[in-house]
């Protein structure tokens, strides 16, 4: 029976590089497959574009990642599967052409799997925001992106035309490991019960080492070992089985607690989890132990057929924000504190400033669960206040800084600054993600291979 081992190389964009070489040397993979997404990662990629057009419309750690194990994935006919194309995976495809040449890998073949950009279009598409029924089209001139999750099938049909990197835009983050199952298996994409299958696999993976320990542990609680050090998944499917482990020597652990967990991140309903290609439902899935950090993954009958519709994230012009803190301590922290905010909010006032939203927190004290937030037992000995405004211009983020600054000879006695010596503003822009359902036949995708032949 044909197993397939596929390992976490990354589950987001900032995520750790050493995972990957570790997986690539002892993991015994079939497949390497990198989750370079969060939610607002296309809309900060668009925003950063429109500050900076020098910057690369793909993951800037692309190279930096791929490197290093280039040369040995092919060799070891390691299989790449990665969301790292962002905006342009065809610029990004051609980037590691160019890098498999300097590394002097003969025959390298590069998937782009691109489509489902619609930030130019989608005001015309007469569709509504999921949040709120209302029209996309009313907000046309605040759209700085608009992207749909793919699902699997361009990777599958990439894989199939014998890519040995297939680089793809936002796809759900599971279509990473989907994708090779998918090929291996020779699955149907009307099959909504293997596309399950292979989803909730993919759903478990997908966030690397969080179905190992990471973001697992409390002390006292849950107890995980050597976390400094802790081991990336890998998923040993066969199928008819699947099993969750990671490299042996490593820390972290693999459970039916960490899966658990794991299953239901991030999940609305979980007993209909919208993907793609299927709706997965995870009330249908069991763990068992099968020995030391190795989980058996029990899916009995867990998929329903795909909606007629997929989801696109929208990124909205909100503005901007800017951020300050000033610190406090010893014996009277928290009545300076709120003198000072006192004293902010009056000079606000005075200088017409045009917010559209004000925020003042105690970090440490209530800064995130606000309202909720118990009373101490005593005064706190520091306390640091930060403060936030989010404005329509960015003139009018800048006045906070001119105004806290100032605080150092104009507010309370020991009023400490989080200071930077750089003249520059921390101003930023304000990206607001909302959603539409787009149908599924007003979203095409392409399917590109590039090779290292290219130009020679």
């Amino acid at each position: 029976m044909k197993t397939i081992r596929l390992g976490c190389g990354a589950a987001w964009a900032r995520d750790r590089h050493d995972h990957a070489p570790d997986l690539v040397e002892r993991g015994q993979l079939d497949y390497l497959c990198f989750d370079s997404m969060s939610e607002v990662t296309m809309s900060a990629a668009q925003v950063a574009r429109m500050e900076d057009a020098g910057q690369v419309p793909y993951d800037p750690y692309l190279v930096d990642r791929m490197r290093p194990i280039l040369r040995d994935c092919k060799r070891r006919g390691i299989r790449i599967v990665t969301n790292q194309g962002w905006l342009d995976p065809v610029a990004a495809a051609r980037r590691l052409i160019q890098l498999g040449k300097e590394l002097g890998i003969e025959d390298l073949r590069v998937a782009a799997v691109s489509g489902g950009l619609l930030h130019q279009s989608i005001a015309d598409l007469d569709v509504n925001f999921t949040e709120t029924g209302e029209p996309v089209a009313r907000a046309r001139d605040r759209i700085l992106s608009a992207e749909v999750y793919l699902g699997a099938e361009g990777i599958v049909q990439a894989l199939a035309d014998g890519a040995d990197i297939v680089i793809t835009t936002r796809v759900a983050d599971a279509c990473v490991y989907l994708g090779p199952l998918a090929h291996e298996f020779g699955w149907s994409f009307d099959d909504h019960q293997a596309m399950a299958r292979g989803m909730i696999i993919g759903h478990l993976m997908e966030c690397g080492t969080q179905v190992s320990g990471g973001y697992f542990a409390d002390p006292g609680y849950k107890e995980v070992p050597d976390l400094a050090n802790v081991g990336a998944p890998i998923a040993e499917v066969t199928d008819t089985t699947a099993f969750i482990t990671k490299l042996p020597g490593t820390g972290g652990v693999v459970s039916e607690a960490t899966c658990k967990e794991q299953l239901i991140y991030e999940v609305q309903d979980p007993s209909a989890y919208l993907c793609p290609d299927c709706i997965a439902d995870l009330t249908r899935v069991s763990f068992r132990q099968a020995g030391p950090d190795r989980v058996e993954v029990l899916i009995d009958q867990a998929g329903r057929p795909r909606t007629g519709t997929l989801k696109a994230l929208i990124g909205l012009d909100e503005g901007y924000m800017t951020e300050e803190m000033v610190l406090f301590a010893g014996p009277g922290a928290l009545s300076r504190a709120e003198l000072t905010k006192s004293i902010l909010h009056e000079r606000f006032r005075k200088i017409r400033l045009s917010a559209t939203e004000i925020r003042m927190d105690y970090v440490g004290l209530n800064a995130v669960h606000r309202e909720s937030t118990p009373a101490g037992a005593a005064p706190p000995y520091e306390v640091v206040l930060r403060i936030a405004v989010r404005t329509q211009t960015r003139a009018e983020a800048d006045k906070l800084r001119r105004e806290v600054d100032p605080l150092a000879v104009n507010g309370t006695y020991g009023t400490g600054k989080w200071a930077t010596t750089s003249p520059g503003t921390r101003v930023r822009p304000v990206v607001g993600l909302s959603s539409a359902l787009i149908p599924r036949h007003q979203v095409p995708f392409q399917v590109t291979i590039h090779t290292t032949a290219e130009g020679q």
